[in-house]
């Protein structure tokens, strides 16, 4: 019945209303789009589309190509765009946009062209809606715009241009007062970036290459290295003349295949994640005497460094190129000033550049299947070994290497085990078509039921269980909720549930109803998914679990040996409803190959490739007595074969 509601638009009174209800922090959002998901919508005349591993369009001639509507989380006031393109002798790519305001949609704004021999900003344009200024589109006076529309336009020279990424990164202007609370993590390191002194340049550069001095730094730790001046040379904007024009720089940072992009981060918890991932960040910063402790300058309106990691308190370790010489250039800014003079003064404004892999995604569709290699499958099968999980819309990936339209990737919310005794994400391949460049919000809800349709205007979206999904607002049994792309959507209040902060009876019970949800469909091998291509079909024994256990709060390792091995050893006196029930492959085998969740009593549910399906049982069907003659380490007789097999059993717990 809802998929045949009228669809609801969302004007842009509504918007801002419900936004400024529920969105209680500053809004920094970038969009940025360099998968085939990310760009399926969009509006493409002349233009070729080629394999994940080499971009998102091709030029022979000349082709435009026009995104859809992207709305933020809040209203924005503040615009900066950049692109990653190969642009041959005598082509060119050039970058538009449009914002929509209360009264309707602004003209095409041009944020520059890339050539052959370099950057050219527009010149500079304004109307009573915004000004485009060099590099940035911002809106006049109190204006405030809720949704962007970018266009590329691309044209050959003496090869095909070609486009690999865009990204539109918006700012409402406010910022937290104080940076977040440090914590301990991987980012307490120095990366060590090679240290550039712009006052090492001439006399007439020296004062105002902080930007391209800056990013010589970052090339040169890609392995990339230039001189300082040729770098400024070549990012300097052929119609400003300024060096530190945005785009313009990651443009040319990405001429040398590298990833690179401008951001606008959201706090240092996002600088602390680049560093923690090995990527240095160049950033923008702003201050007034006395206001940076430390720095090589008094005072700066505008000055960009290099955050080269985090010391053991929090305070950030910089790569500041106004050093006077190379051995002054390394400084150590105090956490809250620093914060202060990025975070709060400019935006959050930073340059994210790195190898185009690895690389963090999103899953952007219900549901993504991982395969133990590249496969085209002509015909569906319930026990295909090569079908290694499923993973749900959100779900973070690192991917590690592209072959045309597949990416190898380690899950991130599915741990396995290695023979070296750490862990990482399960590994696998899928097709690039699944994910999204799109950074997931903070989620504090989870999908409870099968499937849940989300009514995201005129579309329905089906999400499954265990999806998680960061709600903004609630009304008379409806909950609205952010996607990936930004925009909104509406689910009955009903499909969602909030898992506590800490287990409760409660957390116990919604894993066997969560459990109960698969009762009578189909063991399918690789199977963790209420989204199928056919309702009857399941999920596989760890598959079950592992969607069990995201109603609680928790990811489990994909399979059943590594779940045990993360679980907490129990007796059968300590055994209580939802913890699991593990089986090895033979009596004199260590390897688990089967998981079941107890229900209590004497009773189980899982997932059983003997006979096809989900299913409840009790220890007394399984092996013939009853669980209070069974203790954890006992052999048993498993009498669901038609020819009993002798397995041990554990008990274990991850309450």
């Amino acid at each position: 019945m809802r998929a045949e509601r009228p669809a609801r638009s969302f004007g842009f009174s509504f918007l801002a209303a419900l936004l400024t209800a529920t969105t209680s922090q500053a809004m920094n959002h970038n969009f940025v789009h360099r998968t085939p998901l990310d760009t399926a919508k969009v509006r493409a005349v002349g233009l070729e589309r080629i394999p994940f591993a080499e971009g998102l369009f091709r030029a022979k001639t000349a082709g435009t190509f026009e995104s859809t509507d992207l709305e933020p989380p809040s209203p924005f006031d503040d615009l900066v765009g950049s692109f990653s393109a190969d642009v041959p002798p005598g082509a060119e790519a050039e970058l538009s946009v449009k914002v929509r305001v209360e009264k309707g949609w602004s003209r095409w704004r041009s944020l520059g062209v890339q050539r052959g021999d370099g950057f050219s900003s527009p010149p500079k344009s304004e109307d009573d809606i915004a000004v485009v200024d060099v590099d940035q589109l911002k809106l006049k006076a109190k204006a405030k715009a809720t949704a962007v529309r970018y266009r590329v336009r691309l044209r050959a020279g003496r090869r095909p241009a070609r486009l690999r990424s865009v990204t539109i990164a918006l700012s409402d202007g406010s910022a937290p007062a104080n940076p977040p609370r440090f914590r301990a993590g991987p980012w307490v390191r120095d990366l060590a970036p090679a240290p550039r002194s712009q006052l090492d340049a001439q006399e007439k550069h020296r004062h105002d290459i902080c930007s391209p001095a800056s990013l010589a730094m970052i090339l040169e730790f890609w392995g990339v290295k230039k001189e300082t001046e040729d770098v400024a040379l070549a990012v300097r904007d052929r119609t400003s003349r300024l060096f530190g024009n945005w785009p313009a720089n990651a443009a040319y940072a990405a001429s040398w295949g590298l990833d690179a992009r401008v951001a606008r981060l959201e706090s240092l918890a996002d600088l602390e994640r680049e560093i923690g991932e090995g990527r240095p960040v160049v950033a923008s910063v702003a201050f007034g005497e006395g206001e940076l402790p430390a720095a090589p300058i008094k005072r700066t309106a505008g000055h960009l460094l290099v955050v080269g990691g985090f010391a053991e308190n929090g305070d950030i370790i910089a790569y500041d190129p106004a050093g006077k010489g190379r051995d002054q250039v390394r400084r150590i800014y105090p956490r809250a000033d620093f914060h202060k003079a990025w975070r709060v003064n400019k935006r959050g404004l930073a340059y994210l550049i790195g190898p185009n892999l690895p690389r963090r995604f999103s899953i952007g569709v219900p549901v993504a299947d991982l395969w133990s290699r590249p496969v085209k499958r002509a015909i569906f099968k319930l026990d295909d070994e090569v079908h290694r999980s499923q993973l749900l819309y959100g779900e973070a990936v690192t991917a590690l290497e592209a072959k045309g339209d597949w990416v190898r990737v380690l899950a991130e919310e599915q741990e396995s085990f290695l023979p070296s005794g750490s862990w990482q994400g399960y590994p696998g391949w899928v097709k690039s078509s699944d994910l999204t460049a799109a950074e997931p919000a903070a989620t504090d809800a989870v999908v409870r039921v099968r499937q849940a349709l989300l009514q995201r205007g005129a579309d329905i979206l089906t999400l499954s269980v265990g999806t998680r999904l960061s709600r903004v607002g609630e009304s008379a049994g409806t909950t609205f909720v952010r996607l990936l792309d930004g925009s909104l959507a509406e689910t009955p209040t009903d499909a969602l549930y909030a898992p506590p902060d800490q287990p409760t009876a409660a957390s116990r019970a919604e894993i066997i109803r969560t459990a109960e949800l698969f009762l009578g469909t189909s063991y399918y091998w690789g199977g963790r998914s209420g989204v199928q291509s056919d309702p009857k079909i399941g999920v596989d024994c760890s598959g079950l679990v592992s969607l069990a256990y995201r109603i609680h709060g928790r990811d489990v390792p994909r399979d059943s040996h590594e779940q045990k091995l993360h679980s907490r050893a129990v007796r059968r006196r300590e055994l209580e409803s939802g913890d699991l029930v593990f089986l090895t492959d033979g009596e004199s085998s260590d390897l688990i190959t089967h998981v079941m969740i107890f229900t209590g009593g004497d009773g189980l549910i899982e997932s059983r490739k003997s006979s096809g399906r989900v299913l409840r049982t009790t220890f007394l069907e399984r092996f013939g007595k009853p669980l209070a003659s069974i203790e954890s380490g006992d052999v048993v007789s498993d009498v669901s074969f038609p020819k009993p097999r002798r397995r041990r059993v554990f008990f274990g717990s991850y309450f």
